[in-house]
């Protein structure tokens, strides 16, 4: 006991000696190795393409042993939402697409707030509309990643037969307007017989992303699916076209899809900036038909998602860190050229691995360009607690109507009936 007393008088001594000079020391590389790895787990939405970068990141941070889940898009939420109520088993990133955003945003308790790591610094690294998707009152939810701003993409041999413009920015004045829109559409039905859009849903999606509103009252919180002209405009939109035998009645992501794309089923496709390489692995061979330019009216985004640190997360600094890298302008464009992940940090657009992109599979385009110009005049949208629930169950109904199984009156009214069950369920 004696003995040990006078060597821990010893040591004590040595410490203060140490901690009055200032020196530090500091571990080894063996000592680092020795040590169990911080480990960090990372919930991300499938097709993300993030998972490169991560482990790039991994390998610049051996002190790191960094764990990858992927979800759908609505499985992630509801997977989230399940480990909060329990009260484990969140992760300490998880990635959020932004139409479940301001679900989460009723529950500000349940993450860190990006504002405690200094990330009110970061906000002119991104888009103004994008950082604004991501606040809350006083609190700052997560990091914006990618975005789906829009382009129209046309068979340019099909609209040849039609007699209409073929270069981009002819086709861009030509249609100027969603009823020039139609009215091309109309043409194109008449000369070759072909179908304009390849479905309703998709034409659907578009027109009602150009707007502010879309199911949910910024201010209120209340549904208003019913009273928004914006959602009655886009319905009867996308039923105008079905009535005037516009729309192929086909699906994105399908086998048939794939096949119409390359055999010119349809003439147009309106689409977000994840979009493209769906196309282009779904119809490899259709390379060349298509080209690319700006959609009717004014611009719009749809999909990107947010990283976000749950506060049942174990190492928020870490994760913060990650989060940071992941999201600055070089990670991004890396993701866009390896991924066709559009970036939501502008700064980058004037990179000429944007700015003059050029893809053989739409000759004679400038699609980097025209995707960077759409993404800097999307309109900000308030989405709302319960989006994607409602919006599925109305794309349900539209569907039906498309389909002949219902009349579009009763589809509609049944849809805004349903949406209303499904809002008062979750309160």
């Amino acid at each position: 006991m004696h003995v040990n007393a006078k060597l821990m008088t010893v040591l004590l001594a040595l410490g203060l000696l140490l901690h009055t000079s200032g020196c530090q020391i500091s571990p080894s590389k063996e000592d680092i190795d020795l040590q169990d790895p911080i480990q960090l787990n990372i919930w991300l939405t499938a097709g993300s393409g993030l998972e490169p970068l991560i482990a790039e990141y991994q390998s610049q941070h051996p002190e790191l042993e960094i764990r990858i889940q992927t979800s759908t898009s609505t499985q992630l939420p509801a997977k989230l939402q399940t480990s909060f109520a329990a009260g484990y088993s969140s992760p300490d990133v998880a990635a959020i697409d932004i139409s479940y955003l301001d679900r989460f945003k009723k529950f500000p308790d349940y993450f860190y707030n990006l504002t405690t790591f200094g990330a009110s610094d970061l906000k002119d690294q991104f888009l103004s509309w994008k950082w604004q998707e991501v606040l809350g009152t006083d609190f700052i939810f997560g990091l914006p990643t990618d975005i789906g701003p829009y382009a129209m993409l046309y068979r340019t041999d099909i609209f040849a037969l039609s007699g209409l413009p073929t270069k981009p920015e002819e086709v861009a004045n030509r249609i100027q307007t969603w009823d020039q829109f139609l009215r091309a559409g109309t043409i194109v039905h008449e000369a070759t017989g072909k179908a304009f859009v390849n479905d309703l849903e998709n034409l659907y999606l578009t027109l009602l992303r150009q707007s502010k509103l879309q199911y949910y009252s910024p201010t209120t919180q209340e549904l208003i699916v019913g009273n928004n002209p914006a959602v009655k405009g886009a319905w009867d939109f996308a039923i105008q076209a079905l009535k005037l035998n516009l729309s192929a009645g086909i699906a994105v992501d399908t086998q048939r899809w794939g096949a119409g794309l390359l055999n010119g089923d349809f003439a147009v496709m309106l689409c977000p900036a994840w979009m493209i390489d769906h196309i282009k692995s779904s119809a490899p061979t259709a390379s060349g038909l298509w080209n690319v330019t700006t959609i009717p009216g004014n611009s719009a985004n749809r999909g990107g998602s947010v990283l976000t640190l749950p506060r049942t997360g174990s190492h928020p600094e870490e994760s913060f860190a990650l989060i940071k890298w992941l999201t600055e302008p070089a990670q991004q464009l890396i993701s866009f050229k390896t991924q066709g992940a559009f970036p939501s940090t502008p700064k980058i657009y004037d990179d000429p691995e944007i700015h003059n992109l050029y893809d053989p599979y739409f000759p004679n385009s400038e699609i980097g360009r025209v995707l960077s110009t759409a993404a800097q005049e999307v309109i900000p949208t308030y989405y709302g607690p319960h989006h994607a629930d409602v919006e599925i169950n109305m794309l349900e109904y539209l569907t039906k109507a498309e389909q002949g199984k219902l009349d579009p009156e009763q589809a509609w009214s049944l849809a805004i009936q349903v949406a209303q069950k499904i809002d008062t369920s979750f309160r």
